[in-house]
């Protein structure tokens, strides 16, 4: 794409998202982008900004006054750097994946989350405590939404994102080997303290925020777990419940491992 051409992307991509665009706001986010080998077609700036791309990037930045910037973004721009990206080829490639994780790999599934900012946490969570990739189903929202971009701080570009709709979604991680705990708010669902069969592959599996899993996927999971919760609470937001229990998972399988 020529010049022109990218800049009026840019501009469309910045009022409504559509695939395979992600736009990339920050020199943080561009860099990320970088950094995971994303085709990154332009790069617009401040003139005053400073940032340069690394010489190995081949990126050319594109400089223009504030105002210009400004109503590229559609709206007061204070990052100093705004990209246009195109999404990986294997983003859909949920079966090559599984072919490539290990054999003790923790995968995070959301089937259908709706809010993009709860998705960028979870996959910011996810990269954080050692997850190996986070798989969302295509009913949900998109992690290449801007919200869920800024949300991820960076992790979208560090760990691998799959998305595809939830039987193709099941299906691989069935044939992958994993087991499936899924989160519930149920009484009798397992307390996540007493989790045990945590050895091998294991896919962490979280509801929508308004939902939860859903009859599908809680038949599906081989079992459900709670968070142990005071009384009166019965939930926690998406992206909160994704971090005590992947923390809560890690800790049971280090435990396992030193009792052998």
């Amino acid at each position: 794409m020529d010049e022109a051409e990218w800049m009026q992307e840019l501009q469309l991509q910045m009022k409504e998202r559509t695939d395979p665009w992600v736009v990339l706001e920050g020199r943080h986010a561009v860099e990320g982008a970088m950094g995971g080998w994303w085709d990154i077609v332009g790069v617009l700036a401040g003139e005053h900004c400073e940032w340069e791309p690394p010489d190995w990037s081949g990126l050319v930045v594109i400089r223009r006054d504030r105002k210009t910037v400004e109503a590229t973004a559609g709206y007061a721009f204070h990052r100093g750097v705004i990209g246009l990206a195109r999404q990986p080829d294997e983003v859909a490639d949920v079966h090559g994946l599984m072919s490539e994780l290990d054999a003790d790999a923790t995968v995070v599934v959301c089937p259908r989350l709706s809010d993009p900012s709860n998705v960028g946490a979870i996959i910011r969570n996810a990269a954080a405590l050692g997850a190996a990739a986070v798989i969302l189903g295509s009913e949900g929202a998109s992690p290449f939404e801007r919200k869920a971009v800024r949300a991820s701080s960076g992790a979208l570009f560090r760990v691998p994102v799959r998305v595809a709709d939830s039987g193709q979604v099941l299906r691989c991680l069935k044939a992958g080997g994993f087991r499936l705990i899924g989160t519930s708010g149920h009484k009798n669902a397992t307390a996540l303290t007493q989790l045990d069969g945590v050895e091998g592959r294991v896919a962490l599996v979280i509801g929508s925020e308004a939902e939860g899993l859903g009859s599908f996927w809680e038949k599906a999971c081989d079992c459900l777990t709670r968070i142990p919760m005071e009384s009166g609470m019965d939930s926690m937001n998406a992206a909160a419940a994704s971090a005590v229990c992947l923390w809560e998972l890690q800790r049971l399988r280090e435990a396992a491992l030193d009792e052998e």
